[in-house]
């Protein structure tokens, strides 16, 4: 008898300590922010005037002199539908997106980095709490995207105007 009230109590013992190991992540886990970084090496003021250009959304905070820029809370049906959904997301989906700019220098070279961020929100109904989501981060990517093709079409016009002011010149 005694032998078998010692086995049942290292079983559950071994179970209870299964169900602690596999119980779901915690609140704070599960809404973690997702952001993304990416360092630009440009000027300071190009790579701003390149994230303005990039967000194609209503802005509600333009701070150069803190490097935040922060658009407005856009509705799930509004905004940005990834190409991975089968159905559009609902209204009661609203989220805004926040760049973060800092400069500094990376090796003796100007660099900017743009941390952005995407904070998804669903409310069910008006009575019921807010309920923070994840983003799939895909958006971020294509604000990225968008970043460096408008850099890089400000430094290719920056370079016609230069050859050709010069080619001007020589010409006279």
């Amino acid at each position: 008898m005694r032998l078998t009230v010692r086995a049942i109590f290292s079983l559950l013992c071994g179970l209870w300590l299964v169900a602690c190991a596999s119980q779901a992540p915690s609140q704070n886990t599960k809404n973690l922010k997702l952001t993304q970084q990416k360092v630009f090496y440009f000027p300071y003021d190009s790579v701003w005037r390149a994230a303005q250009l990039a967000l194609k959304y209503p802005i509600a905070v333009n701070n150069m002199d803190h490097g935040v820029l922060e658009t407005d809370f856009i509705r799930g049906d509004d905004g940005f539908i990834s190409p991975t959904v089968e159905k559009v997301p609902s209204s009661g989906i609203r989220y805004k997106i926040t760049l973060t700019l800092v400069k500094g220098k990376i090796d003796g070279r100007d660099g900017v980095r743009v941390t952005i961020q995407k904070q998804l929100e669903k409310k069910r109904d008006f009575f019921s709490e807010v309920e923070a989501l994840n983003s799939d981060g895909l958006e971020e990517k294509v604000l990225f995207y968008r970043i460096e093709r408008e850099l890089i079409i400000d430094e290719g016009l920056k370079k016609a105007a230069k050859s050709s002011s010069s080619s001007e010149s020589q010409g006279k």
